[in-house]
């Protein structure tokens, strides 16, 4: 399996719409490791998205393209299996903010991008020290990729 895939697999759960139990305000959230294979997507919550969650989420495939393959459609399906897709829009909007912004002021090569992506993306789920132990970097330090959390 890819590097980055096997690396952010666990971090783009709540994106591919698989469930996981919330806990409560008081409870110190659990880092754990799961197979992919043992996996299964939730429903779909939403038949239809409005116009302007699909505008933004074409958006986001397309500043994503270059660092995940998957297609509009997947990436619109993935959406649908959200209890709350604007949520989930607007989190991922930040993390399109913060890649853009990173990678614009640097010349990258595509796997310091995935780095990038990889490292915002758990950023997005967790504290900085805990994306920065389940980073698996291929390009950039652990120093650099506190830069990029520091963006999010």
């Amino acid at each position: 399996m890819n590097i980055v895939m096997r690396a952010i697999i666990s971090s783009l759960l709540a994106f591919l719409g698989f469930g996981c139990d919330r806990q409560s305000a008081n409870q110190r959230p659990q880092t754990q490791t799961i197979n992919a294979a043992d996996l299964k997507p939730n429903e779909i919550q939403h038949e239809q998205l409005s116009e302007a969650q699909l505008r933004r989420i074409k958006k986001l495939h397309e500043i994503f393209a270059e660092v995940d393959g998957s297609s509009l459609d997947k990436w619109v399906d993935n959406f649908k299996r959200d209890a709350n897709p604007n949520s989930e829009i607007a989190i991922w909007e930040r993390v399109a903010k913060a890649y853009t912004s990173y990678c614009s002021r640097r010349e990258l090569t595509r796997e310091a991008k995935d780095d990038v992506f990889q490292a915002l993306l758990l950023r997005s789920m967790t504290s900085d020290d805990e994306a920065v132990k389940t980073l698996k970097l291929k390009v950039l330090s652990a120093d650099e990729a506190r830069k990029v959390m520091r963006e999010y």
